[in-house]
């Protein structure tokens, strides 16, 4: 399950998009380049500022990478609708405190997001 590879990869310290971003690509089989990971570091954190929650934005780029652009736009609002519910907020400030990391938070996207993927698989 994503959760579980997600949980994975916070317990070795990466930082969250990186998190989604591999958690995806080895649920789903998804080859992801050496650059594609290091990419990550330029918006963690909310992009340094606390803005989106990289998290999110990784999981949104993830659907990028498994549906084409039409189907991709459905489930990115869906994704997007149902996290917003979750948490309030997209936000990192608002999300990181949710708890003591955001080990948590990044569960909790990974399953909304496994939800959405594979909703009429």
């Amino acid at each position: 399950m994503l959760k579980e590879k997600v949980r994975a990869h916070c317990e070795a310290g990466e930082n969250c998009s990186r998190i989604i971003l591999q958690a995806v690509a080895e649920e789903y089989e998804i080859s992801l380049s050496e650059d594609i990971l290091m990419v990550c570091s330029g918006i963690n954190g909310g992009f340094g500022i606390g803005g989106m929650c990289s998290g999110v934005v990784a999981a949104v780029m993830a659907l990028g990478l498994l549906f084409e652009e039409e189907e991709m736009k459905g489930k990115r609002i869906q994704f997007l609708v149902r996290a917003q519910e979750k948490f309030g907020g997209l936000d990192c400030g608002r999300l990181s405190a949710l708890g003591t990391d955001c080990t948590g938070v990044l569960i909790d996207i990974a399953e909304i997001l496994q939800e959405v993927i594979e909703k009429d698989a």
